[in-house]
């Protein structure tokens, strides 16, 4: 560790099985501090706030050889510290995970996510994408002991109407074997689609096309497809062009083709399709 960083000390923290996400202190900057969880622990290393040396996080556990994940800082930036947690998404080890959550800043976006896990005695660094909003903690939505990360769909933000005219279906990522897979469609997880529907309907009954959206998406996870799709047609907000036309670009972000769609059906049905079809992925 760098000369510059005092080390504040080894904090002796117990780690029961089946806990809650527990938020981690940080040290004072510039300063080091230890947690200790079992046979796993985790070394926060805090720079000073002038200098331009990254933000460091180090896992480590007995027989295992550490990783260190290093956090960009920037003195001159304005910049949000991690949020970090220790939780149990993943009950093929003995040891915790170590979750971190940092917000980038600016409008509705983003919490960048990362997560070390100590995979066949191995720790990695699990990038966990960008979701919209200032933090994200992962929560046991099934009840099983491992936590998830939930989340609302980001993909129909903005899509058919303003971002806080409706909601998103939600989405559930599992960390397994060091990646995180998505089993939003396991039925483990289908109360949380049943709690959501009514909502959606109700602002689809208002006219608006961004619940409409969501409602009918909900709605087809559940096998009511038909009937969503035929509430959302006596509904939908005619007079709105939101969403009728859509650029699909290059992966160097320029419009490689844009595509006009006659009416708002006709772009939920391709919407739909597209997500549908495609593979599950992070934001």
């Amino acid at each position: 560790m760098r000369a510059e960083l005092a080390v504040i000390g080894l904090l002796l923290l117990a780690w029961p099985a089946r806990a809650a996400p527990q938020k981690l202190p940080l040290p004072q900057a510039p300063g080091e501090q230890t947690l200790q969880f079992g046979d796993a622990s985790l070394t926060i290393a805090m720079p000073a706030p002038e200098s331009h040396d990254s933000i460091r996080i180090t896992a480590s556990a007995l027989d295992t050889k550490p990783v260190t994940l290093s956090l960009d800082h920037d003195p001159e930036a304005h910049e949000f510290p991690p949020d970090i947690s220790v939780a149990e998404m993943d009950s093929s080890n003995t040891t915790p995970e170590f979750f971190i959550s940092r917000f980038s800043g600016g409008a509705h976006c983003c919490a960048m996510v990362q997560i070390l896990d100590l995979v066949a005695g191995q720790w990695r660094i699990v990038d966990g994408g960008g979701w919209d909003g200032s933090e994200i903690i992962p929560q046991d939505a099934d009840g099983d002991g491992e936590e998830e990360i939930v989340h609302g769909d980001d993909r129909f933000l903005y899509l058919f109407s303003c971002y806080a005219c409706a909601g998103t279906p939600v989405q559930v990522f599992k960390l397994v074997e060091g990646a995180l897979a998505d089993v939003t469609m396991s039925p483990l997880f289908r109360g949380l689609d049943e709690k959501d529907l009514p909502d959606f309907k109700q602002g689809c009954a208002d006219h608006d096309n961004g619940a409409c959206a969501a409602y009918v998406a909900v709605a087809s996870r559940l096998g009511r497809h038909d009937e969503a799709w035929r509430f959302m047609l006596e509904h939908y907000n005619r007079e709105s062009n939101w969403g009728l036309s859509e650029c699909f670009a290059t992966h160097s972000g320029k419009c490689a083709a844009e595509v006009d769609y006659p009416s708002y059906p006709d772009a939920l049905a391709a919407f739909l399709a597209r997500i549908n079809a495609a593979e599950p992925s992070l934001p």
